[in-house]
């Protein structure tokens, strides 16, 4: 959820003028939720064989820049991908009222498509499609953000390009322009984070009898598969340390829910080093309070194995920071998931050797230290 002044402030008129391409084009930010959303779509396409697309949420921040806050998978049988495709908003109005939830200002603003190609334009259909998007006279859009999701030999590279009714008219292609994660405060963030009257503690949301209720049912369904560590943090969000029962047993992954829960989606996520490493899957971010966190974690294990190749390039990323003990975390996630990854093993083996360095010289340095001060306790000895 991200404030425009925020983003805007990060984007001035000197860093726009490095722009290569046409001032006119308006950058596209997107959110890390709508990005980790469109990416596990991807994922769930890739098994399912399903590789279509869908729409957009957002709204202009200014002339500039077009925010991206979440979208929609539209189904075949919904025609989506066809010539004769047309918007039908009631089969998107939930979805809609959920991106208004992150952003008052959101509506529809774009399509996206997946290519199993490195192709990133749009195909013919795709192009006509959009045209008739644009043109639709019921919702008379001024422009559309368009993002092709390039799926080729197990990667993902994204690339959004600018589409307005100067290029319907011309039949042109849309423009290319830059795709930015950003990770400001949409408004409803931002309004929450202004000060306002005391409310009451949130960090007890857990004891009301229902959701007390709830995390134990919870709770007892997840200890069928899962070995659980289950703790509560100063902010009141309990989390679940996860471990698969028999295969994947060294996996290791985080569940957490907080004040809304049920109603309101767990958290999900790996650790690596300090840093939390988001998941991300088609039932977390369609979650409703009649799912269970036991099929959230069923679905996010056979996801991480879509994911091993973005840990292996995060580890080496932290292998050339220095950043060791991340690197280590991330392989051992890789390896747990899918022990014949030589590649991963390799890796491993460099991150682990520096870890043991500095044990090794610790364990010294506390020998020493301790002589030292026995010698000093003992200077007759």
């Amino acid at each position: 959820m991200y404030c425009e002044e925020n983003l805007r402030k990060h984007y001035s008129s000197s860093e726009r003028a490095q722009i290569t391409m046409s001032t006119d084009t308006p950058i596209v930010l997107i959110t890390p939720e709508a990005k980790a959303a469109l990416e596990a779509e991807v994922k769930r396409g890739s098994i399912t064989g399903e590789m279509t697309g869908g729409l957009l949420f957002g709204y202009p921040l200014d002339e500039s820049h077009r925010l991206i806050v979440s979208s929609v998978r539209l189904s075949e049988e919904v025609g989506f991908g066809q010539r004769d495709f047309a918007l039908d908003q009631t089969r998107t109005s939930q979805q809609l009222k959920h991106a208004r939830h992150l952003a008052p200002k959101a509506d529809y603003c774009g399509v996206w498509y997946i290519h199993r190609t490195l192709h990133r334009e749009l195909t013919g259909e795709e192009w006509l499609q959009a045209q008739t998007l644009l043109e639709d006279p019921d919702f008379r859009f001024k422009d559309l953000v368009c993002l092709v999701l390039c799926f080729y030999q197990a990667k993902l590279k994204l690339y959004a390009s600018y589409f307005s009714h100067y290029h319907s008219a011309r039949g042109h292609s849309p423009t290319p322009t830059q795709l930015q994660l950003t990770t400001d405060l949409l408004p409803t963030q931002a309004k929450a984070a202004r000060p306002s009257a005391p409310r009451p503690d949130p960090t007890n949301w857990y004891k009301s009898p229902d959701i007390a209720t709830r995390l134990r049912q919870e709770h007892e369904r997840l200890a069928q598969k899962y070995h659980i560590e289950p703790a509560l943090t100063p902010d009141g969000q309990m989390v679940f340390r996860l471990r698969p029962k028999g295969k994947h047993e060294k996996l290791a992954f985080y569940l957490a829910c907080g004040p809304g829960f049920p109603a309101k989606a767990p958290g999900a996520f790996l650790l690596a080093g300090d840093k939390r490493h988001p998941l991300s899957s088609p039932s977390l971010v369609n979650w409703s309070e009649k799912q269970w966190l036991v099929e959230i974690a069923d679905e996010l294990v056979k996801w991480l194995a879509w994911s091993l190749d973005q840990y292996v390039a995060a580890a080496e990323e932290a292998l050339n920071r220095g950043d060791y003990q991340e690197a280590a975390d991330l392989l051992t996630v890789v390896l747990a998931t899918e022990p014949r990854t030589p590649h991963a093993a390799r890796l491993l083996a460099r991150a682990q050797a520096p870890l043991q360095r500095v044990s090794q010289t610790s364990q010294v340095a506390n020998v020493i230290s301790e002589n030292h001060h026995q010698g000093i306790r003992s200077p007759g000895g």
